[in-house]
């Protein structure tokens, strides 16, 4: 045990003492039994294998421990998420060219591009450890519009954690599904901050960019995950994903950041922030010309801190009431709480000021506790801040293993003002309807627009979108609702813009194009990808597509017009 506990303790390569410690433990056979070692561990690329000899025996050992705590935990109750709605969730293999079948209405002649949408896909099926269903490797699911036809792909993104994986042969990095009881606290206590640094990749490149998909100003695709950095990939001529690698920025960014950095394509500016869990660090960064040019840190505990935003004078980082507390992993409750003493409050920092520093952000705290996962738009008016979010209040007994103690998401309309530092939380007509996943159009970020648009939930599972919501930002509510029939779960909704000529005469706002998303039909166990009307919000779609194959549920998704797909696609 005491020989077990000195290896385990030396997270890099192997130390004087580790050497010492095998040498007494192996005795003069150790040399042979190192090599034995070196050659059941597979040819692992990674360059932290190379040269040392011990590091085999350390990839075996906290393998042995790690998978002795793994029997001590539930696999098959942790993925039941995985058979909802007939098995919506379950993983799929890459492919690649496949063509779809019109179903219903007709293609679009205005449509060129591509839509993309990433998610959670677990390489290796049934798990062998407790798996959540945000784990899973990335994997981009992608439909190349050109020349009146659409054309599906899928491929994993391939990081260095997939990688090793796959060269190791099983799952070797920690799970959120693990973060589970005594066991896993334990393996907090033992192996997890080991695997990575065994494995040779720094924390912030050892993501799974499973969450949310951007594109620069320069034309760059990433995969994102709040996690790691930025991880870039191309759509090939045909629109099927490339891995490229972990974007540092031009050797400028060395940290996570978040899965929602927000792209202004009208200053070029990209905003984000990111954290450390447990390390009481939590900063904000601006981009510009593919570089990091700005970045701050701030005083702020550990809450869920999922998105941020910003308007065309300000960048605003969110503090909800969720807290983040490892002690609740011992008690099975979930990762983050919602702390009802802890108000809702926003970080401000103006666009204007030359420089980030801790003490040019204005803090102004709204009068109750809530907490905001995605936000929908913000827009400057005069010295008032005005954001429409999905916001959860608290609400007891309701858990699941990473938020507890919140409520059901629905609109609001936030009045910040920054003449007298208040925040005033409003209801919005139509807005007590459950809904998360909100989205304008993506080229109009950090500008005024009169539309928007979010995914209508139905109850159960967090991914149950049976429908889309349409707000109108001008006349301040709700103005659209389509609901899809019953047995048929949608996602995300994306604006997808039309060529002019299809604009009607009367659409006076940013709804002049379609909503795209896949769809599941769970009664048939089909996939399709439709495109609604973003002006009348049809139940009808414009065009509903099957997909040949099965596309799990997912995250987050993105358009990119036809000019973008060119500008990525030249990229080196």
């Amino acid at each position: 045990s005491l020989l077990w506990l000195e290896l385990l303790h030396e997270p890099k390569s192997a130390s004087a003492s580790a050497t010492v410690a095998v040498l007494r433990a192996m005795g003069a056979g150790v040399s042979s039994k190192c090599a034995a070692g070196a050659s059941s561990m597979r040819s692992l690329s990674s360059s932290a294998v190379s040269g040392d000899c011990l590091l085999p025996v350390r990839l075996k050992l906290v393998g042995w421990v790690d998978r002795a705590l793994d029997r001590l935990q539930d696999v098959d109750e942790s993925i039941k998420w995985a058979d909802a709605f007939e098995g919506a969730f379950h993983p799929v293999g890459p492919a690649k060219d496949v063509p779809l079948v019109v179903k219903s209405g007709a293609l679009p002649q205005d449509i060129a591009g591509a839509y993309m949408r990433v998610g959670p896909n677990p390489t290796f099926w049934p798990p062998k450890k407790r798996t959540h269903a945000f784990d899973g490797d990335g994997m981009v699911h992608s439909i190349r519009f050109a020349g009146g036809s659409a054309t599906y792909h899928c491929a994993y993104m391939e990081t260095p954690r997939w990688k090793f994986e796959q060269e190791y042969g099983s799952e070797w990095f920690t799970r959120i599904g693990e973060f589970h009881g005594i066991p896993g606290l334990l393996k907090i206590l033992t192996v997890v901050n080991k695997k990575g640094k065994l494995a040779g990749l720094k924390d912030h490149n050892a993501s799974t960019a499973n969450t949310a998909i951007g594109y620069t100003p320069e034309g760059k695709l990433w995969a994102l995950n709040e996690g790691g950095a930025p991880f870039r990939f191309r759509l090939d001529e045909n629109g099927c994903p490339k891995s490229i690698g972990f974007d540092s920025l031009e050797e400028t960014l060395q940290e996570s950041i978040s899965a929602h950095p927000k792209v202004d394509q009208r200053t070029g500016e990209i905003f984000f922030h990111g954290r450390r869990l447990g390390k009481g660090m939590f900063y904000v960064g601006r981009i510009v010309d593919g570089k990091l040019v700005d970045r701050t840190e701030l005083s702020m505990p550990d809450g869920f801190h999922h998105d941020m935003f910003i308007t065309e004078k300000y960048v605003v980082v969110v503090d909800g009431a969720m807290r983040f507390g490892p002690e609740a992993i011992a008690k099975k409750k979930p990762l983050w709480m919602f702390a009802p003493e802890q108000k809702l409050r926003f970080g401000i920092f103006p666009r204007a000021a030359k420089k980030m520093t801790p003490d040019a952000f204005t803090w102004i705290e709204a009068p109750e506790a809530a907490e905001i996962v995605h936000t929908l738009y913000a827009y400057d008016e005069g010295d008032k801040i005005i954001l429409w979010t999905p916001l959860g209040r608290h609400k007891e007994d309701v858990e699941d293993q990473i938020l507890g103690g919140i409520g059901s998401m629905t609109m609001h309309k936030i009045v910040i003002d920054m003449t007298d530092n208040s925040a005033k939380i409003h209801d919005v007509p139509g807005g007590s309807l459950e809904t998360e996943f909100p989205r304008i159009r993506d080229d109009r970020i950090g500008q005024r627009v009169r539309y928007g648009f979010s995914g209508l939930q139905g109850p159960g599972a967090d991914f149950n979108f049976n429908g889309i919501l349409k707000w109108d930002f001008e006349e301040n509510k709700l103005v659209g609702k389509l609901r899809f029939p019953e047995g048929v779960i949608g996602g995300e909704p994306v604006f997808i813009p039309g060529s002019p000529s299809s604009w009607s005469l009367w659409s006076s706002g940013d709804d002049r194009g379609y909503v795209g998303m896949f769809l599941w039909r769970s009664e048939t166990k089909e996939s399709t990808f439709a495109l609604f009307d973003a002006e009348t919000l049809s139940p009808e779609p414009v065009v509903e597509m099957l997909v040949p194959t099965r596309v799990p549920l997912g995250f987050h998704a993105f358009w990119i017009n036809e000019e973008q797909f060119q500008k990525q696609l030249a990229l080196p």
